[in-house]
């Protein structure tokens, strides 16, 4: 589901960081500059892919910023978590993707043996074996 596409788009406060709001559609807004109607981050990928979003801690100093990944924002903020479960996944396995209903709480086991995930981590990891004769060849 793309931004915009079938469902309204909620709003919430960012628990711990004042002026900042994230959406179900896994939009975040900041009001440090704009007060009024808030202006929409851009976010940036991390190195393993996922997206996320730095968020200043006193206004606008780079070196007090912390780096924080949207997904996590939008899970935190409208899915219940009540088995305490640490990691978010994507259901289906876009992690650009952090709509709400992409999103779902869950153990570090579920995660890794989530969809395609033990296929895409061996294909990164094969590498050609290659077998030399007696005579040297390939």
């Amino acid at each position: 589901m793309k931004v915009g596409e079938y469902m309204d788009e909620i709003w919430k406060p960012i628990d711990g960081y004042l002026g900042y709001e994230v959406s179900n559609l896994g939009r975040i807004k900041s009001y440090k500059v704009d007060k009024m109607n808030g202006k929409i981050m851009k976010p940036y990928p991390c190195t393993k892919g996922y997206l996320q979003i730095d968020i200043s801690l006193d206004g606008r100093k780079r070196e007090n910023r912390v780096h924080l990944a949207v997904h996590r924002l939008v899970a935190k903020a409208f899915l219940p978590n009540p088995n305490n479960f640490p990691e978010v996944n994507h259901k289906d396995e876009d992690k650009t993707n952090n709509c709400v209903e992409n999103l779902e709480w869950c153990t570090a086991k579920y995660n890794n043996n989530y969809g395609t995930h033990k296929e895409r981590v061996a294909q990164k990891r094969r590498y050609p074996v290659y077998s030399i004769d007696k005579d040297g060849n390939i």
